[in-house]
């Protein structure tokens, strides 16, 4: 199974690279042996994949994905913490409100890479992205 997955990515790529994403074998079944115990989120490698990682914005993402992105997340968690007087208004920019709601959903989401994705424009982070009075969750 796993020869006929790589064999036909191949030759997808060789005909159509632009239109076939690139799938790391870590995430293809029965691509490493079950005693492996490193485990790879976005390239952050971590032999403990309890550690903990926070989800927030692209630096690169514009402004209408980060109101997707917003509206998205604040429509199944609560952003309270980002409405005004709120401990993570400021600074009031759409970068910060919308990371931090794009954290608060990836939290109660389970912390899995999927609930980051936001159409390739979350990025998972090792480094606690709180400050002040902002605590991510």
């Amino acid at each position: 199974m796993r020869f006929f997955r790589v064999k036909r990515a191949q030759e997808a790529a060789a005909n159509n690279s632009h239109l076939i994403p690139y799938i790391p074998l870590q995430y293809m079944p029965n691509s490493q042996p079950k005693s492996a115990k490193v485990h790879t989120v976005n390239n952050i490698t971590s032999k403990f994949p309890k550690d903990k990682t926070w989800c927030v914005a692209k630096p690169s993402s514009t402004e209408a994905e980060l109101f997707a992105n917003l509206e998205f997340a604040c429509g199944h968690v609560d952003c309270k913490t980002i409405q005004q007087n709120g401990p993570c208004f400021n600074p009031n920019t759409s970068i910060n409100h919308a990371s931090v709601a794009m954290n608060l959903y990836y939290s109660f989401h389970g912390r899995n890479i999927w609930n980051c994705d936001f159409q390739k424009s979350g990025l998972i982070t090792k480094t606690d992205p709180s400050y002040g009075t902002c605590k991510y969750a």
